[in-house]
């Protein structure tokens, strides 16, 4: 009992700290709560629903930037004028944001959104350590720790309230409203969550010692993410062992492979950093392993320029770049900086984040900029551009060359307004796209025209049990899948790249089988047959596709009646190998 006493004493010390310290943040947060609960009950074509919308965009800013004025204000002793014109500017800067929200807001202003609110919370965050003092990353590690605890409690009183009203409405036949839940959690999530979550935040001159370290951040950072980054940067050189003696880069992996790497890596670094004068071992782990990541690095930056070269910037790239100078640029501080690093890699986040979603280099501008220059250049190279910028109507295109100017055309009309579109008219739309290109524009799945002759096969035993037919292998793959170069032993291996539909069969460096899977994929929809049969020219090869799924167009008058006929966008296919 005396323990259970204790613990509502300190979960009430919090909560009273959080209202005398950070009143006004809790005032932007309650009116937060209380438009959340408005609009969860507006009516679902109210008037008001976009007003209220707008206002709760408004108000999630004003948290973090009240929360940030007021460790400001403790940060520089600043009183008087100077005190409540901080305050003052805290609370009209989300004021201010809220007449710069739009009616009709986009994925991309949400995106924003979550940037901007990133940024002011990190600027919470670096606030009582910026400016010559150490111990920033011990103290966004003890913050991090007070958060999940402050989820926890909130979660463990959100099931407990929601179990009552459960159990009055079962056994009292109380009809709650249809919101009631929402309501319960929202309020737990601000009234509770935010409250105690601010009541942890330790006054603005106690520093967070060394000693402070959590022993499970401790140990879950240097005994097992530490020994698992290690062993994969190990992985990762033997694979780039053998790329070297393929002379060939895996299309589409190495950015995967290695940007999660380098973040783990480079957050892990940042928390135990200050362990190094407590652990022997970690200043030589630091002095190696940062050197060895230079690698890993390196070829992703040179898998990364050859997809942008190839087909231009995206958001999505933009962004794998953005996360790998952060990661390079932190290392490089990491390991040339003896001192402590920790607010100069929070504040290198902070600008990534403000240079990537605001400003003339932020991804949507170099993403327009890039697609955009990729159709001119398209354009020019078929013919389809005047002197004058004007498109020029070119029906005598080839499929290939119709499909690759429709892709960059119809992201730019899905991605931008069309006032940002230079090279296109002011009245282009998909459906008048024949008059200005002379030809229709291949939608999504790389097909033009009408929709509804689209044409599609699912094997009704999908999962069955099947006959082998003697193969001794089986491969399983779709047209989105790439299969690296895989040895088959006697001499033999097996390829299908991502860039193409191509299932190669090799006898050492000689191909020796190879069948086109999208053309395979249409002789078998037409034939209506069971597989399909291949055979190298020496006999020696033999292969049985066994299709599980293929989805295409219908090309010409509709009647399609040889495989050129059928275009094919998906399919899913069994290959029965054999080799001799």
């Amino acid at each position: 009992m005396n323990r259970l006493k204790e613990s509502f004493r300190f979960i009430g010390e919090k909560l009273r700290r959080s209202i005398e310290r950070f009143p006004i943040t809790l005032a932007v947060t309650s009116l937060f709560v209380i438009a959340a609960i408005t609009l969860a009950h507006a009516e679902y074509n109210a008037d008001y629903r976009e007003l209220i919308e707008r206002i709760l965009f408004a108000l999630a800013i004003g948290i973090p930037a009240t929360a940030m004025a007021k460790l400001v204000v403790e940060r520089l002793d600043l009183d008087g004028i100077k005190m409540w014109g901080t305050h003052l500017v805290s609370v009209l800067f989300p004021l201010g944001y809220f007449f710069t929200i739009p009616v009709d807001y986009e994925r991309y202003f949400v995106m924003r959104f979550m940037a901007l609110w990133a940024i002011l919370f990190f600027a919470f965050l670096i606030t009582p350590y910026f400016q010559k003092r150490e111990g920033l990353s011990r103290y966004v590690l003890h913050m991090a720790a007070k958060f999940f605890l402050t989820a926890l409690y909130a979660a463990v009183i959100f099931g407990g309230i929601s179990m009552m009203v459960f159990t009055i409405d079962q056994l009292f036949n109380v009809k709650w409203w249809d919101e009631v839940y929402f309501d319960v959690f929202i309020i737990i999530a601000g009234a509770f969550g935010v409250t105690h979550f601010l009541g942890s935040v330790p006054e603005i001159r106690t520093d967070v010692e060394v000693s402070d370290f959590s022993k499970i951040f401790k140990g879950m950072f240097l005994y097992i993410v530490l020994p698992i980054v290690s062993v994969y940067t190990l992985i990762l050189y033997a694979y780039f062992v053998k790329i070297l003696f393929n002379f060939q880069l895996p299309e589409g992996v190495i950015g995967n492979l290695v940007l999660w790497y380098a973040l783990v890596s480079v957050t892990t670094l940042f928390f135990i950093r200050d362990l190094r004068s407590e652990v022997p071992w970690l200043p030589r782990f630091f002095k190696i392993y940062i050197p060895l990541m230079s690698i890993p690095l390196m070829m992703l930056f040179i898998a990364l320029y050859i997809r942008i070269d190839a087909y231009g910037m995206t958001m999505p790239r933009y962004f794998v770049v953005a996360l790998a100078l952060f990661s390079t640029i932190s290392l490089v501080i990491m390991w040339f900086r003896k001192n402590d690093t920790a607010v100069v890699t929070m504040l290198l986040l902070v600008g990534f984040i403000a240079i990537s979603f605001f400003g003339p280099l932020s991804g949507y501008s170099v993403t327009l900029s890039s697609q955009s220059n990729h159709l001119e250049m398209l354009l020019i190279e078929n013919g389809m551009l005047d002197s004058s910028g004007n498109l020029v109507a070119n029906a005598s295109l080839s499929q290939e060359a119709q499909r690759e100017i429709s892709e960059k055309i119809l992201f730019l009309m899905r991605s931008y307004e069309m006032d940002e579109l230079p090279l296109l008219p002011a009245d282009f739309k998909e459906d008048r796209a024949k008059d200005y290109l002379g030809f229709q524009l291949y939608d999504y799945y790389g097909f033009p025209g009408d929709r509804n002759s689209y044409f599609n096969y699912f094997s009704k035993d999908y999962n069955r049990i099947m006959s082998l037919y003697g193969s001794e292998y089986m491969i399983t793959v779709s047209n989105h899948e790439a299969i690296g170069k895989t040895d088959l032993g006697e001499g033999y291996s097996i390829e299908k790249k991502l860039s193409d539909s191509v299932f190669r069969v090799y006898q050492g460096e000689e191909v020796v089988l190879e069948i086109d899977l999208n053309h395979a994929g249409a002789q078998f929809y037409l034939d209506q047959t069971e597989n399909l049969s291949f055979e190298s020219s020496s006999g020696d090869v033999k292969a049985i596709l066994i299709f599980q799924n293929i989805d295409g167009r219908v090309e010409g008058d509709g009647s399609p009646s040889v495989p050129e006929d059928l275009m094919v966008q998906y399919f899913e296919v069994r290959v029965l190998l054999d080799v001799k």
